[in-house]
């Protein structure tokens, strides 16, 4: 008898453990196809962070970066890169260097990522951040009067120029502001820069750990690095909100179409910023824009070096197209 009922409480308990695997398995089956991510604290050996340390309580973040570039943008990268390697055979420039980031996911690469160069009027925007930094302490910065008695006499000439400052006329900062990055007007920036904040402007590239750039002199950066500015404004956390939201919005209304903005739809919102130097026979053209690509915005940094300021704005479109493209058929 004792046997018996133990051959039955083994069949009864094998029974159960079989119901019981079978509905783990039905379950595991039906999560399994679902994406679910488990999210992995951060690892020093493969990210970094930027915190803004000034508060006691608080460290908001200001960029994250993943060390890696990302494989999955590798069709992009080599799309780039050939195009590249054939206009600089063809000697149509000397240097080209690419940043791309996939600025929701941190998805990114780097082309020629260690030549520097002259950011000129992409120093603008730098000069912007400072403003509406200093207008989260002074609010009434922004409409501070500055008088404009005439043109300034510049060492090096501005190429690409649309748009002329009245002068014998006071204009308010937010004025200045809007003609600096609008229509990158040398006359708005050199008013704003004898008034700017010097305080603020280099707090901007310490909070950055950038190196700041000397008091005498050409500074020079690496499209990596000049990235930051536009990044720190999308994220939001440099500025408040509304001051990130007001400078991308200077940006977007950018007159200059002949760089990042030939290569897009028009139908696409683009914040851009381009950058122009001729000295002597050499010529610098770079240009970064954040596309507005439906919910899935990329920035794109293109920084030239060569002898023909068109061919050299001809190639940052034709890069920018390619992006667009590509970014089209493969990652949205």
């Amino acid at each position: 008898m004792k046997t018996k009922v133990s051959i039955t409480t083994l069949f009864i308990s094998c029974f159960l453990v079989f119901i019981v695997t079978y509905s783990f398995y039905k379950l595991k089956s039906k999560v399994l196809p679902q994406k679910v991510f488990i999210e992995a604290p951060p690892c020093e050996n493969t990210m970094s962070e930027i915190r803004l340390k000034q508060y006691s309580l608080i460290q908001p973040i200001l960029l994250i970066d993943v060390y890696n570039e990302s494989s999955s943008l590798n069709p992009l990268r080599t799309k780039i890169n050939q195009y590249i390697n054939q206009i600089k055979s063809n000697q149509k420039a000397d240097e080209v260097s690419v940043y791309f980031r996939k600025l929701n996911e941190g998805l990114w690469f780097s082309i020629n990522p260690n030549t520097a160069y002259n950011p000129s009027s992409m120093g603008k925007l730098i000069q912007l951040i400072a403003y509406l930094k200093e207008a989260e302490e002074n609010p009434e910065i922004l409409n501070k009067k500055i008088f404009f008695s005439k043109h300034f006499s510049r060492v090096s000439p501005q190429n690409i120029k649309d748009f002329v400052l009245k002068e014998k006329k006071n204009y308010s900062v937010s004025e200045l502001l809007t003609y600096m990055i609008k229509y990158s007007d040398d006359d708005a920036t050199i008013l704003l820069n004898m008034n700017i904040n010097l305080r603020i402007y280099k707090q901007i590239f310490v909070d950055l750990k950038m190196a700041t750039p000397p008091e005498v002199g050409e500074y020079f950066i690496t499209a990596a690095d000049y990235s930051k500015f536009f990044r720190v404004l999308y994220n939001g956390t440099y500025l408040s909100p509304e001051h990130s939201e007001f400078g991308l919005g200077l940006l977007t209304h950018s007159t200059y179409n002949d760089g990042l903005r030939k290569g897009v739809d028009t139908s696409v919102t683009i914040a851009h910023k381009f950058g122009e130097k001729i000295t002597g026979n050499k010529t610098q053209f770079h240009e970064f824009g954040i596309v507005y690509l439906k919910d899935d915005p990329y920035l794109i940094g293109v920084m030239t070096t060569g002898s023909s300021l068109t061919q050299l704005s001809e190639i940052v479109a034709e890069i920018s197209r390619i992006t667009y493209s590509e970014y089209l058929n493969l990652y949205n």
